[in-house]
């Protein structure tokens, strides 16, 4: 492991039971955040969590001016009411046809914040702190007690946002049809009468409730990052909805874990939120990297791997041709001359095959096995199949049929092969008057 593993794996070992509650918590509300984020990702609102979010501020500030204390109910109902309130406006405002989506979300959100901004600095006689607002204060919400008939029964931030966590899984466990319904096909789930408008304003309002409830202890900038990066990356690591919110809740843990290791490894001089948010892009760009299967890198070395498959296939391809003409042994400087490969390239190609057992190489010669001659055989049949398919049924001239049928001969199952000799009723020579080789397993 490098140093910085090694300082994070470390600082974990002398954890007091306050920091453990430190990491509950910020546990909690990534768990919650990333299982309201995978839906707001698939139905691409991405940004709608961040809209909320920030425009919550004024409904707060209402509830503080009205009732003259930040007292937990009512600054709950405000910022709820104006979380709501900001979709709303957002669609009045696109249903113009005057602006944009985007522009209208962004519009909606920053003047809703700034009027918070506004009415917060203005309220003089209640003090409520911006900067705990956007970063929270994570670090201190062990020392905030619920203490009941004597009896302590933790921190208050742990029960108010476990109930949180509560509330929001049972709402997606009760919902899960209509909301995966209306997520994919919102047509269909209003032909089914799901109502996906109300399902649309009920997963926004729990949005709404989630962001408002972590305001105090980890800030809007924590909640923005989990309800965007664990389901992003959740989304880039299975193509099933369930198992993208099992992924995206153990995201959500260990964005908590590591990110408040990596806090603790850094002398604890960084804000908590802003480490656990760190940790959730450093986790989305692992994902983004290395997916299985749409990875960057991944995706890179399948394009590699394909492409060195596709080289060992026209050597293939190109040995039967040769000996289908009379050839036997064919120099290695005819193949790279033929191929226009390097010697390098063709070398290492050759050795795969050699292992496979298709190819024989002696003294700079090259020759095909009884299996390899096989493998050859459906090259040839797959790309005289498809010439004889382009011509006859798409009606290209002959001249211009090889070089489709030369990419596709790689791809063209025996199933598929099949197909086109039936269609074509079973075809014995190409446009260019080249015997079609015997058929595959399976073929008449």
């Amino acid at each position: 492991m490098n140093g910085a593993t090694l300082s994070i794996a470390s600082s974990f070992l002398g954890l007091q039971s306050y920091e453990w509650w430190v990491i509950a918590i910020g546990a909690l509300v990534c768990i919650s955040s990333g299982i309201l984020g995978c839906f707001l990702i698939l139905r691409k609102m991405a940004l709608m969590g961040d809209a909320i979010s920030h425009s919550v501020l004024p409904g707060i500030a209402v509830a503080a001016w009205l009732t003259g204390s930040l007292s937990s109910f009512p600054a709950i109902l405000g910022a709820t009411v104006v979380g709501l309130l900001t979709p709303m406006l957002i669609d009045v405002l696109r249903s113009t046809g005057r602006i944009h989506e985007d522009a209208s979300l962004g519009l909606v959100f920053t003047i809703l914040f700034s009027a918070g901004v506004v009415m917060i600095a203005n309220m003089g006689n209640i003090h409520l702190d911006l900067d705990c607002v956007l970063f929270g204060e994570i670090a201190t919400t062990p020392f905030d007690r619920w203490i009941v008939s004597g009896v302590d029964l933790g921190p208050r931030a742990f029960w108010s946002l476990g109930a949180v966590l509560l509330l929001d899984i049972g709402f997606v466990v009760l919902f899960y049809k209509e909301l995966k319904v209306s997520t994919f096909d919102p047509i269909l789930a209003a032909s089914m009468g799901l109502r996906p408008r109300v399902l649309h304003y009920m997963l926004l309002g729990m949005v709404a409730l989630t962001t408002i409830a972590a305001f105090e202890s980890v800030g809007a900038i924590l909640v923005v990052a989990m309800l965007i990066a664990p389901g992003a990356a959740a989304y880039l690591l299975t193509d099933r909805l369930a198992i993208m919110l099992l992924l995206s809740a153990l995201i959500g843990v260990l964005c908590a874990g590591l990110g408040y290791g990596m806090a603790l490894a850094m002398g604890g001089k960084v804000s908590v939120a802003g480490t656990m948010s760190t940790t959730a892009g450093l986790l989305f760009a692992g994902a983004f990297l290395f997916s299985p299967r749409y990875g960057l890198v991944s995706q890179a070395w399948k394009r590699v791997q394909l492409s060195r498959r596709l080289r060992r296939e026209h050597i293939l391809s190109t040995l039967y041709r040769w000996e289908e003409d009379g050839g036997e042994w064919m120099e290695q400087s005819k193949m790279c001359e033929l191929l226009q490969l390097s010697l390098r390239a063709l070398r290492r190609s050759g050795q795969t095959l050699m292992q496979k057992g298709w190819l024989l190489w002696e003294d700079g010669r090259m020759h095909l096995t009884k299996t390899g001659r096989k493998r050859g055989q459906e090259l040839v049949r797959a790309h005289r199949l498809w010439e004889a398919y382009l011509e006859d049924k798409l009606n290209y001239p002959p001249d211009h049929v090889h070089r489709d049928a030369d990419e596709m001969e790689h791809f063209l199952s025996p199933e598929l092969q099949r197909q086109l000799e039936l269609s074509l009723d079973s075809p014995a020579t190409d446009p260019h008057g080249k015997p079609i080789p015997g058929g595959v397993k399976g073929t008449r």
